[in-house]
């Protein structure tokens, strides 16, 4: 038994020996878990830059003809290229414009932004409701009087100044006459002269209010008060002003007093003088291989010792009455943009028109040195007078034109028209309510 036991205690150790002379296991390689790769935030592309998205062009409608619509548009193009600001130009006939406007809104159609267009225009758009008024900074300063008159109504301007125009010179044919006369009396007395069975001695707008008013203002009348409210034709101005005029239609064309009529005369040597607006200048001087063309401005009257000297109007810019915000803000901007110096002295070379601001109109003495019709329109530029655009004005003038016939005819005489064209005026005033 004892034997056995120790049998057994040597194969226990045997075994221990064995185990521990055997190789020992090989270590398990540890399993490396690979950790998530950390996505890297996306690198943010340069977002494409939105561009400002251009502003709608304003519509700017223009009572012009060429070459003056190309003045317009180049300058409406070189605005928008430094502003950033585009105007579409749309041509409208100068005596059709309004029409062209009351169209497009009995039909719905878009009305204009701005309107570029004449005094005249700018009164009958007032009377239409189709501009707003404009604030006092809309002026320059220094703007001439006739064309800050002539933009007034109701305490508000109406219009922009762009440039001046609708002076009256003396044309007169050298080959008829030798040189201008200075006065009235010579007027009459030269025209009279140059009468003969072909040649008329003077002609102009006999029957027109428009060549009454530069001897109405120089004998100190005026068609109504300064504000254009009260008619003022019954004055012993009117009469004077009716007695030279009767005078001087005794040189009047023969066979007709007609404004055309007399154009024509002059042009073809049938007149010796003619009274015409500046206007006309382009088509004289076209004729100029025939025609010895003097230039010269209106002559004074002796019994005052004043220049006739027209009213002068001009070329506006006006605000549509539903431009607001940001357009109406461009718009001005516009207004603006033309009445810079550079601009103004490029729009007198262009249109063939004086600049609207007394600066400008002697910055540029230099060229109207160089040509006697400019000279003669700018002679009196600063002090030439202006119509309000009101009803009152334009009665006032209907009244004249139509009794202006009568007193040439000799129906009317001059002592009785002033009261005559006074009551058709208050008449007319009255049913304009």
């Amino acid at each position: 038994m004892k034997l056995l036991r120790t049998r057994i205690v040597r194969l226990v150790w045997c075994l221990l020996a064995l185990s521990a002379c055997a190789a020992p296991p090989a270590t398990p390689t540890p399993t490396v878990q690979a950790l998530p790769t950390a996505t890297a935030a996306p690198t943010a592309l340069p977002s494409p830059q939105t561009p400002t998205p251009a502003l709608p062009a304003l519509t700017l409608w223009v009572a012009e003809e060429e070459p003056a619509l190309a003045v317009v548009r180049a300058l409406a193009a070189e605005f928008a290229a430094t502003h950033g600001a585009p105007i579409t130009v749309v041509a409208r006939p100068p005596d059709g414009l309004r029409l062209s406007i009351a169209t497009a809104a009995l039909n719905g159609d878009p009305l204009p932004d701005l309107i570029w267009a004449d005094s005249e225009n700018l009164a009958g758009l007032i009377a239409d409701g189709r501009i707003q008024s404009l604030g006092a900074g809309a002026f320059p300063a220094d703007t001439l009087p006739a064309l800050r008159t002539a933009a007034s109504a109701d305490g508000k301007l109406w219009g922009m100044p762009v440039a001046a125009s609708g002076a009256l010179l003396l044309y007169y044919n050298r080959a008829l006459i030798a040189e201008a006369p200075a006065t009235s009396d010579e007027l009459i007395t030269r025209a009279r002269a140059a009468t003969t069975a072909e040649v008329a001695g003077l002609v102009m707008g006999w029957t027109q209010s428009r060549w009454l008013l530069p001897w109405l203002y120089a004998f100190g009348g005026a068609p109504t008060t300064p504000d254009g409210l009260t008619i003022t034709l019954d004055t012993p101005a009117m009469t004077a002003t009716l007695n030279v005029l009767r005078e001087l239609y005794r040189a009047a064309p023969a066979d007709g007093a007609a404004y055309s009529r007399g154009r024509r005369l002059f042009t073809q040597n049938y007149a010796a003088m003619s009274i015409d607006g500046d206007w006309s200048l382009s088509a004289y001087r076209a004729v100029s291989a025939t025609l010895e063309l003097g230039v010269a401005p209106l002559p004074t009257v002796p019994a005052t010792g004043r220049a006739a000297i027209a009213t002068l109007g001009g070329t506006y810019l006006m605000l549509g009455r539903s431009l607001a915000g940001t357009p109406l803000a461009r718009g001005l901007a516009f207004g603006a943009f033309l009445a810079e110096p550079a601009i103004q002295a490029r729009l007198a070379a262009g249109l063939g028109r004086l600049p609207a601001t007394k600066s400008a109109l002697n910055a540029r003495a230099s060229a109207w040195a160089a040509d006697p019709a400019l000279a003669a329109a700018a002679a009196h530029a600063t002090e030439a007078p202006g119509l309000p655009p009101t009803v009152a004005v334009r009665c006032a003038l209907d009244g004249i034109d139509l009794w202006l016939p009568s007193l040439f005819k000799g129906s009317l005489p001059p002592d009785k028209a002033p009261a005559t064209m006074q009551q058709e005026a208050e008449a007319c005033l009255a049913r304009s309510g």
